[in-house]
Parts: C-alpha cells; structure tokens; sequence
C-alpha cells in the first residue's frame, strides 16, 4: 500500500466516523442489491473498495460473503474492524489508498458504491484504481461501480446559496443536527466543490467542512473502463436493474476482463 496523507482526512466529513454513521442512517437502498450481486458472483469472495465504516460490510459476511475492504480513513477503518469484530464475524477492512494497493489474490465481487469513485478526481487517480482492480480479477470476477448521474440542477445552483441537506440525531449529544449544503462546480474539470453547514437548535454554523467531488459523465466512465482493460457488460440506471437512460439517477457498471 502507499503511505498516505492522513493529514488530509483530519478536517472533512471523513475524520468522525460516528458523526458519518450518524448522517447516513437512512443510507439503506443498496443493501439487498449487494447482497445479490454477490449471490450472482462466480464466488464468494468480495472486495469493497472505499468500505467506510463497514455499512455493507456486515450485510454481505451474514451473507456468506468472504469480505475484504480498502479504506483510506484510519477512523473509518477503526470503527468498520470494531463493528465486525463485535459481530464475531470473519473479515478485515485494510487502511490503504485504492489508487494504490496489493492484496495478492483475486476476487470474485470487487466493487465501490455510494459516489465513492467520485472522490477520483483525476483521470490518473481513476485509472491508478483501475489498474489495481484489474490486477486483482480474473476472467470470471467482476467490477462494478455505483456512483450518481450528474444533475445540471444540482450542479449549476446559485454559487453559495445554501440548500437544506440533511437532519439527524447526533449520537453523542441526542441532539437535532441540521445541515445545509453550497457547491461550486466547474465544467472544465467536471470538479464540484461542496460545502457543509452543521448547525444545532442552539448554535448555527457550528462546523463548517469542504469536500470535493467530481462528476462523471457517461463518455468519461466508459472511456476510462475501456482504456483500463475492462469489458462493459451492463449499466444500469438503479438498484432494481433497470437499463440506464437519460431519466435515471445512478450510474451502476459491470465490468469483466
């Protein structure tokens, strides 16, 4: 694995991995899909790229899945190893950079979900993942990708004008966390920069944290995909295996080699 910039995840939405768990408690649409995506793999064993702090992790080892993850945030690690500790379950979550690892085995199911391959924001940090994945299949495993479709209304809002987001329970305080979102995005790079205003009952403005994203179009996956190696064999446009067209809300790939 690389050595990575830990000093980058110190101050964004990725640091505090109760807080994360907190503001996706909803986050539970793609659940059964993996769970199928993996019955449907020529094997068991899976890789989830970006694991987090282990939301998938523990659905697909009930599963019977034979589970290994990447994730770049040693908090996030830390809490996706407790959770499956604490289950009894056998399964490891590696610290480590997609961009950059060795596992020295193949898997069946290789996958990275909920817009994490956004977090790729170049081309060659996309296709540094890539050429890892590949390294890591063979010819019956499969790659897939699950990241939203680019919304011009979402992307071109007014530059700094805030957007209710989210709401949740703050695990720690019990308190009603709200969180209101900005986000300026450039065409030219597809970069998309986001910003994230927590505020509870008593105190607005309580943290403020950037993240960055970029917007994949379809052209630019299927080249990348193409010029990595991959074979596409299906996109999808939701969770219930619908085929994508200009109406859908995800971007869900399967790849071979």
């Amino acid at each position: 694995m690389t050595k990575l910039n830990i000093e980058e995840y110190k101050n964004n939405i990725y640091h505090d991995a109760v807080r994360y768990d907190d503001e996706h408690w909803w986050k539970k649409d793609d659940i059964e899909f993996w769970k199928q995506m993996l019955d449907e793999s020529s094997g068991k064993k899976v890789l989830e790229l970006a694991a987090g702090t282990g939301r998938l992790a523990i659905p697909l080892i009930r599963n019977g899945g034979k589970y290994s993850g990447i994730e770049i945030s040693p908090e996030f690690t830390q809490r996706a190893n407790k959770k499956i500790k604490d289950q009894y379950f056998d399964g490891t979550v590696h610290l480590g950079d997609i961009r950059d690892f060795n596992l020295n085995e193949k898997f069946d199911l290789i996958f990275i979900g909920f817009n994490s391959f956004l977090h790729m924001l170049k081309d060659s940090d996309a296709a540094a993942c890539l050429k890892c994945v590949h390294k890591h299949m063979d010819k019956n495993s499969r790659f897939m990708i699950d990241i939203f479709r680019p919304d011009p209304l979402f992307l071109y809002r007014p530059e700094g004008m805030r957007f209710p987001t989210m709401e949740y329970i703050e695990t720690k305080t019990n308190d009603l966390i709200n969180v209101e979102e900005s986000n300026d995005y450039d065409p030219e790079t597809g970069i998309n920069k986001i910003r994230w205003y927590y505020s509870r009952p008593d105190k607005k403005d309580e943290r403020i944290y950037d993240f960055t994203m970029r917007m994949y179009w379809p052209d630019t996956i299927n080249r990348l995909l193409i010029d990595a190696g991959f074979r596409i064999t299906s996109v999808w446009g939701n969770y219930e295996k619908a085929e994508f067209d200009e109406g859908s809300n995800l971007h869900i790939y399967t790849v071979g080699i």
